[in-house]
């Protein structure tokens, strides 16, 4: 996930510069035409696109894999002996009759992923608001209204996570 979201943050960065530039403004010099390359330069216009689908991708992909990572069932519980004492706890039922149960102690990679949930969420979901106005901006430059992809990928992450939008 850290990966996902330091590719996230590097791409917004390119974006937010690439929107700043006049859109026909050239990127890459015109380089003397070679056999068989292509001449024209790389403009700020072809560089916002190719940003924003991958910071589009970036988002789409970190988002999704968060949730699926936290909605995974418990697999590595360690198993519970039935006839040690210790890990056995007495439940009073409805009926007045008493239950054994084995405890549930959470595992280390339970553990793990409650406590990772919180600071990693917050940090997707700040990428996903501080990429809304940029995304935005370059609508604006290349003079096209597209999908609101970080509004749908907020509301997923919230309605998944209970992460505030």
């Amino acid at each position: 996930m850290g990966t996902l979201l330091e590719l996230g943050n590097s791409t917004l960065d390119l974006l937010r510069e690439l929107v700043n530039r006049p859109p026909g403004e050239s990127l890459t010099v015109a380089t003397p035409a070679l056999p068989g390359a292509h001449t024209s330069p790389l403009d700020a216009r072809q560089g916002i696109l190719t940003a924003r689908r991958n910071l589009e991708c970036t988002l789409l992909y970190a988002v999704t894999q968060l949730v699926m990572w936290l909605s995974k069932p418990e697999f590595d519980a360690p198993p519970v002996e039935e006839d040690d004492s210790q890990s056995m706890e007495v439940v009073q039922r409805t009926d007045g009759f008493k239950d054994r149960r084995p405890r549930h102690s959470l595992s280390l990679a339970e553990r793990l992923r409650r406590g990772m949930t919180g600071e990693m969420a917050a940090d997707l979901q700040s990428l996903l608001n501080k990429s809304k106005p940029v995304l935005a901006k370059g609508d604006s430059v290349l003079q096209k209204t597209s999908v609101d992809l970080t509004s749908v990928l907020s509301t997923f992450l919230h309605e998944r996570i209970g992460v505030p939008t």
